[in-house]
C-alpha cells in the first residue's frame, strides 16, 4: 500500500517545502523590524515559524517516499517544488506569472510522469559503499576551492552553488540509505552514522547557500543549486545503487533541469 502511496507522498513533501520557503518570504518582515512590536511584527513572526515548521515536516513524507522510491525519482520532484513556489508566490506575494511559467509547468509534469512510467523495477536493492564514501565526500573536496579568497567572485558563488546542490543531494541519499537499511526504526536512527551526516548535509547545505549569495545573483547561484540537486542523486542511483536509468528517464530528468532553470532565471 505504502509503494502505491510513494509519489504522491514524494510530491507531497516538496509541496510542504516550497510552501514552507514561500511564507517565510511572506514572513520575513519580523526580522529587523524596527518600532513597536505590534500585530504585524507578530503577523509575520507567526507565519514565518509556520513556514519554517513546514519546511522542516517535509522530511517525513520524505523519508516514507525513499522506501520505496529511488534517490533520482525523489530528486526529480524538485520540479514540482518549484511549480508550487512560482503559483504559490503570485498568489500569496504577488508576484508576475509568466507565459512561459505554464509552459514549463506541463514539461516537468509530464516529465515527472514519464519519468516513473519507465521506472525499472530490480528484485534486490544494493549499496556500494566505496561509492557512497566517494559521494560524501566530493561536496566538501568541492568547497576547498570555493573558500580560496585567489578565486574571482563569479567562480567562488558557482562553486558554493554546486556544493549546495550536492548537500541537498545527498539530503536524500543519506536518508535513502537508512530507510533502506532500518525500515523506520527511527530510534535505530540515532545509532546510524548516516543520520548524523545527513544533519552535516542540511548544515553544509543552509551554509553554503548564503555564502553563495553573498557572493553572486539570485540568477547565478539558483539555477546551479537546484540543478546540481537534482542531477546529484542521479548520478548516486546509478553509482552507489546501481540502479539502471531508461533513456528517456534520462531525457526527462534533462527536461526538468532546464525547466526549472527556466522559471527560475526569469525571476531572478
Amino acid at each position: 500500500m505504502l509503494k502505491l502511496l510513494s509519489i504522491p507522498l514524494a510530491v507531497f513533501a516538496y509541496t510542504l517545502l516550497s510552501t514552507g520557503f514561500v511564507l517565510q518570504k511572506k514572513g520575513i518582515g519580523w526580522i529587523g523590524y524596527k518600532g513597536t512590536k505590534d500585530r504585524t511584527y507578530y503577523r509575520n513572526l507567526v507565519i514565518w515559524i509556520v513556514g519554517f515548521l513546514l519546511m522542516n515536516l517535509n522530511i517525513v513524507p520524505n523519508a516514507m517516499a525513499l522506501k520505496h522510491l529511488d534517490p533520482h525519482i525523489v530528486a526529480a520532484m524538485a520540479g514540482w517544488g518549484i511549480i508550487v513556489m512560482v503559483f504559490l508566490s503570485a498568489y500569496l506575494l504577488k508576484e508576475q506569472i509568466q507565459r512561459s511559467d505554464i509552459l514549463f509547468t506541463v514539461i516537468i509534469v509530464l516529465s515527472i510522469i514519464v519519468l516513473n512510467l519507465f521506472e525499472i523495477t530490480e528484485a534486490k536493492e544494493s549499496i556500494a559503499r566505496p561509492y557512497l564514501l566517494a559521494a560524501i565526500i566530493l561536496p566538501f573536496i568541492i568547497l576547498v576551492p570555493a573558500v580560496l579568497k585567489s578565486l574571482s567572485r563569479t567562480t567562488r558563488a558557482v562553486l558554493f552553488g554546486i556544493a549546495t546542490g550536492m548537500s541537498t543531494g545527498m539530503i536524500i541519499v543519506t536518508m535513502k540509505v537508512l530507510v533502506s537499511e532500518l525500515g523506520f526504526d527511527v530510534v535505530g536512527y540515532f545509532s546510524s552514522p548516516l543520520l548524523y551526516l545527513y544533519l552535516l548535509f542540511s548544515l553544509t547545505g543552509f551554509v553554503t547557500l548564503q555564502a553563495a549569495y553573498k557572493l553572486g545573483a539570485m540568477m547565478l547561484v539558483g539555477p546551479i543549486q537546484y540543478s546540481t540537486a537534482i542531477l546529484y542523486p542521479v548520478m548516486c542511483s546509478y553509482w552507489v545503487f546501481g540502479k539502471q536509468l531508461h533513456p528517456l528517464q534520462i531525457g526527462t530528468i534533462v527536461l526538468i533541469v532546464i525547466s526549472v532553470v527556466g522559471m527560475l532565471k526569469k525571476r531572478s
